[in-house]
């Protein structure tokens, strides 16, 4: 039994205009349309809705879920290679992020056990100097 799109997104608990994007994008296409242009989904287009609300969960890209698609629709022993993968790149991904906002925290606290509570402004006609002394890491801007 085909779904409409307001059907299917309950189905698979996504809003109606996320299952609408997902179409616009290419993502997941109904399998077919009403003479008025209704979308219809059937059940293995459910399902691929399904998968990507899953994949979404885990912390996907949409170009991620797509690659994941493409696996899949090869065969579902395609995919678990290609998810594994995908899954190494995410955990080191996170590792990165965590270790970027340890050496972040720490440089935080190193900043307010150094500098003792004072302002350090001199005078009145500048603005507040509380922050001039803090090390800023240097960031490569590139120019066009």
């Amino acid at each position: 039994m085909d779904r409409t799109v307001k059907r299917v997104a309950e189905a698979v608990g996504l809003p109606s205009r996320t299952v609408r994007y997902y179409d616009r994008i290419g993502l997941v296409s109904p399998s077919e349309r009403t003479g008025a242009g209704y979308r219809l989904y059937d059940a293995e287009d459910e399902g691929k809705l399904r998968f990507v609300r899953q994949a979404k969960a885990l912390g996907f890209s949409l170009e991620e879920i797509r690659q994941l698609i493409a696996a899949a629709e090869s065969g579902c022993g395609q995919v678990v290679p290609e998810l594994n993968r995908l899954l190494e790149e995410k955990v080191a991904e996170i590792d990165h992020r965590i270790a970027d906002l340890r050496s972040f925290r720490q440089r935080l606290v190193d900043y307010a056990n150094g500098r003792g509570g004072g302002c350090g402004c001199h005078s009145h006609h500048a603005f507040c100097g509380c922050l001039n002394d803090v090390p800023v890491p240097d960031i490569n801007v590139e120019r066009t």
